[in-house]
């Protein structure tokens, strides 16, 4: 493979600039065949998890591995992969909740550990699914889960947590299961600010009773609107921190920005058609006044165990008093909206109705699935309205007639100190687009990250 658009670590080892995150890789024929293309086409950093599809993502990762050093495409020095443990979820949680010390609870169905001894159950069954003898990278999974919800959580002993899985990682390079190791943090930071802040230096500083370690990689979320960590603010960066230990920086969530705990793409989105504030607000109410006469005929006719269902229009009510993005209105759609019409939909076919009521329902349904559409429109509106503001916000440091994705990575690959960007790449156009990100720079210079003052981008 060629070194063109790839970082050169500590140990020589040279990353492509762009990574393969396997989030929501299935093992499938389909998904398969992308992450071959990808690997074949220059993309040689695999990132994965033990949970990520209870597994399956690494079993499909070890298929195509395994399949392309067979056909003498590649060997398995020339890929870097990278899995993670800690979370136990569906049948790990079934199987192992009540196995190792320090499991925190998340739910019924849900738990965090990073107790030695998981971590090396885990390990072992990672290797298994990917049918390998070695990782290169083995990372502590998202710690500051340890304060979520527990009141009995402290930074001592958090830090202590994170020490002691780090001197048993030590024992599984000098095993040869693993190459170096790290920490996979959403909060890492350069101080201890915020109660569930993850801060490296104070883990660099544990890290001074470790001997010769092999802590050499960090994971973080950086994308435009979450950009803190690139910044000097006159002191150092959180990045150039990090680059002065030797530690390669893996970012995620590149195009995944979170908003007022929203959901915000940094991709153009098409709209459809135009819609104001006030169409809006008609359709909700018309259909507000629909269902509480629908409602009201049921009670009449005493079929009252649908009529308290009826609640589609309210919720939308509800929806817009608060401001919300596209793609949070489009989760509501499939998580609440389209399971509660599938219910009353079933409950509705298991009684007698005279055709009058019939015709009330169906138009009832109409309405709210026209108002949806509306509405998914109108929340499209507002987020290309961001992304052209943003873009404004953007053009004295990047050319900004391109789409935001492409605008969005290539100011990542110009930024000091990132070893690789992780893409989830679901599909042929994402791997082109991710391709020719990875072989075409825009940008001469590093990207200002100090410079950059975004303005209207804290609300939907």
């Amino acid at each position: 493979m060629s070194t063109k658009n790839k970082r050169i670590t500590k140990n020589n080892q040279t990353i492509s600039q762009i990574g393969f995150g396997t989030y929501r890789l299935t093992n499938t024929t389909e998904t398969r065949t992308i992450l071959k293309k990808a690997i074949q086409q220059g993309i040689n950093l695999i990132d994965t998890a033990t949970n990520y599809q209870h597994g399956n993502a690494e079993i499909a990762i070890g298929n195509v591995i395994q399949e392309l050093i067979y056909d003498n495409e590649i060997t398995r020095e020339a890929i870097s992969i990278i899995s993670k443990a800690g979370y136990l979820e569906g049948k790990t949680y079934t199987k192992y909740n009540q196995t190792f010390n320090n499991i925190h609870h998340l739910s019924k169905q849900a738990g965090h550990c990073i107790d030695p001894k998981f971590l090396e159950t885990q390990l072992s069954e990672s290797l298994l699914r990917l049918n390998l003898d070695y990782l290169d990278g083995y990372l502590i999974q998202n710690p500051e889960t340890y304060f979520l919800n527990n009141k009995s959580s402290n930074e001592e002993t958090y830090y202590k947590q994170i020490k002691e899985a780090m001197i048993y990682l030590e024992t599984e390079v000098e095993k040869g299961r693993i190459r170096y190791y790290g920490i996979s943090s959403n909060t890492f930071s350069k101080t201890q600010k915020h109660p569930n802040s993850t801060s490296l230096p104070i883990v660099l500083d544990n890290l001074k009773d470790i001997p010769n370690h092999h802590f050499q990689i960090i994971q973080c979320p950086f994308n435009l609107i979450e950009h803190s960590l690139a910044q000097s603010k006159q002191s150092l960066s959180f990045f150039e921190l990090a680059h002065n230990h030797n530690l390669r920086v893996i970012t995620n969530r590149p195009l995944n920005a979170i908003i007022n705990n929203q959901l915000f793409k940094l991709v153009d989105i098409d709209t459809d058609a135009s819609i104001t504030d006030i169409e809006i607000e008609d359709l909700i109410q018309n259909g507000m006044e629909h269902e509480l006469s629908l409602k009201n005929t049921l009670n009449e006719k005493e079929i009252p165990n649908i009529s308290h269902h009826l609640t589609l229009f309210e919720k939308l009510t509800e929806i817009q008093s608060t401001a919300i993005t596209y793609f949070t209105f489009r989760d509501l759609l499939e998580s609440i909206f389209i399971p509660k019409v599938d219910h009353i939909i079933s409950l509705f076919e298991t009684i007698n109705l005279d055709s009058d009521i019939e015709n009330q329902f169906l138009s009832y349904f109409s309405l709210f699935n026209h108002t949806a559409k509306e509405l998914s429109c109108y929340y499209k509106q507002i987020h290309q309205t961001k992304i052209l503001e943003l873009k404004s916000n953007l053009s004295n440091h990047i050319p900004t007639d391109i789409p935001m994705h492409t605008l969005s990575i290539q100011a990542y690959k110009n930024t000091p100190h990132i070893t690789s960007t992780l893409l989830g790449i679901r599909s042929e156009d994402q791997l082109e687009s991710a391709i020719n990100n990875l072989n075409h720079s825009i940008l001469n210079t590093e990207f200002p990250w100090d410079e950059l003052t975004l303005h209207n981008l804290k609300t939907t």
